[in-house]
């Protein structure tokens, strides 16, 4: 076993144990005091940051000096101990985990070390399958990082980084390796470790780590849909110019009718590759993050904060997200869903309502009675039952007589969303139910500050029936709209906002109600615009949490529309 190897396997003390192959052990007896140390850096110092340690027994905090370095003194502590380090680096936010195994005893004494770096976070990602930032919330909760799986992730992770970014990493204890960081005022100051830190930061950016810190926990287990190898030789295709968070490799698309596939990215060479067809890519030279897909149905593809965006061709709109999979596990529980698309009929319907999905995969479904805006109870379906599955990266959700499917993007902040299909073939036959659906977790909306200031594209589905009886509807997908809103009235139950199109003021005021008609909606009623006396439209909008978007249909029965919101820079 490697030095690095013999480091980290001491750390599953306390941790919890858990599936997965690895031996569990037993916390180490409290002692009078755990005095835990170490160095936060990127390859600069993380200075007058955030420090915040959870140990097998006792909490403390620090704030790091202006070389990164931190001491935090537990009393009555036990080992092993996580780490969190918040911060700023480059101007841009930054959080990183980190954990300390066994140190050693001197007296009533035990001192142990735990840097943290983006190579630390990036391990733990890989070794417990999850967000570090999950295992700090539920540290000593039962769920753990086995021994096995961190010396194995840290050894996966030395050796893919280090073939990505060019550099020899074989050898160094990303924990507990002596680490001097440069500092602003001394940016040659590092020591080796420090330097290697640099060579990867020139391949993988502090502002496109939350995306990849995704992406690498969902490589683990036999149905990861993408491998750590993939990933990481995507970071080193690059992202989009001026868009870190756009990051190369593989997303899965869903449209309006259902219709879902999966495409890969490569913005180095700025193309799209979708099954035979290979197309190029131009990005708004005007408008970060914004590309357009020069294939034979050329499509704008937008791209929010989270990773995830929504695409835009003529005729439909759609999800656009990062390929993951997610664990059955993972989505048991209660969830609400927003459903929308055109029904075996050709006609625009909206559902909404909440699915409740047990250990033994039975879904209980429920709905309100959208069409005629009443939402005093969520009506449960007896007549058709429901259940979920799961299936290589996707969910089977069987319902009655219908199939559907179900995939899921955690987003940074790791919150997750699903996104679902009846219809993954994009059949436009009278008789099929041609609709998309998302989940989300029980929710509510917070008000908004006075003043605040909110960028995003709009992007508008719109359905028109043909006057034959079973004909296909019109379908057509407004340019997305590049709109910002300004809060000028806010209380806890409604937000008051004025929007601002592509940089004009067009006079449009509305007024938003929080958890409206249910918890977790907003609705906006249909009426003239404060200023302008243009009719606004009646909506129920959801957020996605986690993806930085929102999706709004109509409460009329004489319009049939959906729109999607996503966050721009």
């Amino acid at each position: 076993m490697t030095a690095v190897a013999v480091s980290v396997a001491a750390l599953v003390a306390a941790c919890g144990g858990g599936g997965g192959g690895g031996d569990s052990a037993t916390a180490t007896p409290a002692q009078s005091g755990v005095v835990l140390s170490g160095v936060a850096a990127t390859g600069l110092a993380l200075a007058n940051s955030a420090v915040d340690v959870k140990c097998a027994a006792g909490t403390g905090s620090a704030t790091t000096n202006d070389a990164g370095s931190y001491t935090v003194t537990v009393t009555d502590g036990a080992l092993p101990c996580i780490v969190k380090v918040t911060g700023t680096a480059n101007g841009v936010a930054v959080t990183l985990h980190s954990v300390a195994e066994a140190g050693t005893t001197n007296g009533s004494t035990t001192t142990a070390t735990a840097n943290v770096t983006p190579l630390t976070e990036l391990i733990l990602a890989r070794a417990g399958g999850t967000l570090p930032s999950d295992l700090f919330t539920n540290f000593g909760t039962g769920t753990a990082v086995t021994a096995a799986a961190l010396t194995q992730a840290t050894t996966d992770i030395l050796a893919a980084i280090g073939t990505a970014a060019g550099v020899d990493l074989s050898g160094v204890d990303p924990f507990k390796a002596a680490l001097v960081a440069a500092t602003p005022g001394n940016l040659s100051g590092g020591n080796d470790y420090d330097k290697l830190l640099d060579q990867i930061g020139t391949t993988l950016s502090v502002a496109s780590l939350p995306q990849v810190v995704s992406q690498v926990a969902s490589t683990v287990g036999s149905t990861a849909p993408v491998t750590l190898t993939e990933v990481v030789a995507n970071v080193s295709k690059g992202s989009l110019a001026g868009c870190p968070q756009a990051l190369s490799g593989k997303y899965r698309l869903l449209d309006y009718v259902g219709a879902t596939d999966v495409v890969d990215i490569d913005f180095g060479a700025m193309s799209l590759t979708a099954g035979e067809e290979v197309v190029t890519l131009t990005a708004n030279s005007t408008q970060p993050c914004e590309f357009l897909a020069n294939g034979s149905v050329p499509t704008t593809v937008v791209i929010g904060p989270s990773g995830a965006g929504a695409i835009r061709d003529g005729e439909r709109i759609g999800y656009i997200f990062p390929v993951q999979a997610h664990s059955f596990a993972s989505v048991q529980g209660k969830w609400e869903f927003l459903e929308s698309g055109i029904n075996e009929t050709q006609q625009g319907e909206h559902w909404i309502g909440e699915m409740d999905i047990a250990a033994d995969g039975k879904v209980t479904v429920c709905d309100y009675d959208v069409a005629q805006n009443n939402f005093s109870s969520c009506v449960v379906d007896t007549d058709e039952a429901a259940s979920l599955q799961q299936s290589g990266d996707a969910l089977v959700l069987n319902y009655g007589q219908t199939t559907g499917l179900v995939y899921g993007f955690r987003g940074p902040n790791g919150a997750l969303t699903l996104f679902g299909t009846y219809n993954p073939t994009g059949n436009t036959a009278s008789g099929f139910l041609k609709t998309n659906f998302v989940l989300t977790r029980p929710q509510r909306n917070d008000t908004q500050a006075v003043g605040s200031i909110s960028k995003f594209w709009d992007i508008a589905q719109l359905y028109q029936p043909t006057s034959t009886s079973g004909g296909q509807p019109v379908l057509f997908a407004g340019a997305p709209a590049r709109n910002s809103i300004t809060v000028t009235a806010s209380t806890e139950t409604s937000v008051t906002r004025q929007l601002t199109s592509s940089g004009t003021d067009n006079g449009r005021i509305d007024t938003v109600q929080l958890n409206n008609p249910i918890p977790g909606l907003r609705s906006r009623a249909e009426g003239p615009s404060n200023l302008s006396g243009q009719t606004i439209s009646a909506v129920y909008i959801r957020n996605l949490p986690g993806t930085n978007m929102s999706v709004a249909i109509d409460a009329m029965a004489t319009r049939h529309f959906m729109s999607l919101t996503v966050t721009r820079p």
